[in-house]
């Protein structure tokens, strides 16, 4: 990944992979393709660590922990959690335990919680309690940190090769519907949707097939480009 200036103007397939590793300080750099093809500005960023912010969920986050993606960022995550086991699975790692994950946002006081949740439910056949279940989550985490803005990341693309495998329904159509899903809960619940699956897919929207080694969880570079639009997420809610 390169560590040069990135310009204004610049798209975000190329933007973001850099945005990461080196904190961009130029106002007016265009992010990302909004849903009606106009582009969008990167609000100045000017921060370095994110003590004030939790990644909370799946497997996905295990990429951010590991790289150091989000700085300082507190990470409470378990594999295969989704929005029913989040309130009964304690982290497998960590001090504590023997926590439900949700409940370790108790008495903390994050300005900013994002949300990975999706993933490991392409296979309910029951698409409301998915939706219904996220409510709760987001209600739990608001009951525990009034103050913070809650955030709900899209679920990232899949690899061509993953998709046609389909395992567990995990093909890029669906992941498309739940992320419509999720999108929806999100507006429902006064809560910022980080769309990582444009951001991270190819030209056919696909996951490329070098940036994850089982063609699901974003290796380094990938991540880098995940973390960078939270980031951006981040510094849009703190400036508006």
């Amino acid at each position: 990944m390169r560590a040069q200036s990135i310009v204004a103007g610049v798209l975000v397939a190329f933007c973001l992979a850099g945005c990461s590793s080196q904190k961009q300080e130029n106002e007016g750099t265009e992010l990302a393709n909004t849903p009606d093809g106009q582009t969008q500005t990167q609000v100045q960023t000017q921060r370095t660590t994110y003590e004030d912010t939790a990644l909370v969920g799946n497997s996905y986050i295990d990429s951010f922990y590991t790289y150091d993606a989000i700085p300082k960022a507190s990470y409470f995550y378990r594999v295969g959690l989704n929005v029913n086991s989040v309130f009964e699975q304690p982290m497998i790692q960590g001090a504590d335990t023997q926590t439900p994950v949700i409940d370790l946002l108790e008495g903390k006081d994050f300005a900013h919680i994002v949300f990975f949740f999706g993933e490991n439910e392409l296979g309910w056949t029951n698409r409301d309690a998915f939706t219904e279940e996220y409510t709760k989550v987001i209600e739990t985490a608001r009951s525990y940190c009034p103050d913070a803005t809650i955030y709900l990341s899209a679920i990232p693309p899949v690899s061509a090769e993953a998709s046609a495998r389909n395992e567990d329904n995990t093909n890029n159509d669906s992941i498309q519907a739940c992320n419509a899903e999720i999108r929806q809960v999100a507006q429902e619940n006064d809560a910022v949707y980080i769309d990582a699956f444009s951001a991270l897919a190819d030209e056919n929207g696909c996951l490329p097939a070098d940036a994850a080694a089982d063609g699901i969880h974003p290796a380094k570079e990938y991540t880098e480009k995940w973390a960078a639009l939270i980031e951006q997420s981040i510094a849009e809610a703190e400036q508006a």
